[in-house]
């Protein structure tokens, strides 16, 4: 299997910046064709009211409209004063992206890595959350269109004994992990240890700050939508309120009467 992403990834790298958004246009287009289904399972996996999932879907095509016009800008050479009389930093792709993804967002996560990452040339691998197994293999099934070179993004359902493993493997080139701390400090060090390319995003516990002179209509409304949004799996919900003591008692009763 990684014999294959290494083909696809010799061959990617070959393809222009533009020819590279013509094919991610394509996957593009498959997402809208299939935005109710889509919609749907996103729902019945993960649990969100399917007017959110639909938003997911939405939101995922912004991350193809953004980086497909803006990847030649974003990977054009920047030229540099050195001694020398031309130096200029290039852009090229790394090869084989492990992507660990998490299952609050099951197709909105995955592709704000992915098409970025395809965009410079890079294939994936994807190890997604086991509790949202239709979305990963709705996923890999989008870049088995006959349109596409193939094995551009393969899903694969992995143990975390697995993960570890080809991690380790001299055909990856980096891994990519959005999850909680704790996973997130294993798979950074795990990445250390094989001297790969590593971006993590980890959790956050973010406060929801409320001051003297806050108007309270208004932020209780915040307060709820920040705390319920997603079914309330979103990292950056607020998960405590913090709150003067002028303004305590009555947004405690405003708040539990909302």
């Amino acid at each position: 299997d990684i014999q294959l992403s290494v083909k696809a990834q010799e061959e990617w790298s070959t393809y222009s910046i533009k020819e590279r958004g013509a094919f991610l246009r394509i996957v593009a287009e498959i997402i809208q064709s299939k935005r109710d289904e889509f919609a749907h399972l996103i729902t019945a996996e993960m649990g969100k009211p399917l007017r959110e999932a639909y938003y997911e879907i939405d939101k995922t095509h912004t991350a193809f409209d953004y980086y497909i016009p803006n990847a030649e800008q974003h990977l054009a050479n920047e030229f540099v004063q050195t001694n020398a009389s031309k130096s200029y930093i290039s852009f090229e792709p790394l090869g084989i992206i492990l992507s660990i993804m998490p299952w609050n967002f099951p197709f909105w996560q995955v592709f704000r890595f992915a098409v970025p990452s395809l965009m410079a040339g890079n294939v994936t691998i994807l190890k997604h959350a086991p509790n949202v197994p239709q979305c990963a293999e709705a996923i890999h099934q989008l870049f088995q269109d006959e349109r596409l070179p193939k094995h551009l993004l393969v899903n694969c359902f992995l143990t975390n004994d697995d993960v570890a493993k080809l991690i380790a493997k001299p055909e990856i080139a980096g891994v990519t992990f959005t999850g909680s701390d704790t996973t997130g400090a294993i798979i950074a060090g795990l990445a250390g240890q094989n001297i790969k390319k590593c971006v993590v995003e980890l959790g956050g516990n973010d406060p929801f700050i409320v001051l003297d002179d806050a108007d309270l209509d208004l932020a209780i409304a915040g307060a709820i939508k920040s705390r319920s949004i997603n079914s309330g799996q979103s990292c950056n919900a607020a998960k405590r309120f913090i709150v003067t003591e002028k303004n305590y008692a009555v947004f405690i009763e405003k708040l539990t009467e909302a």
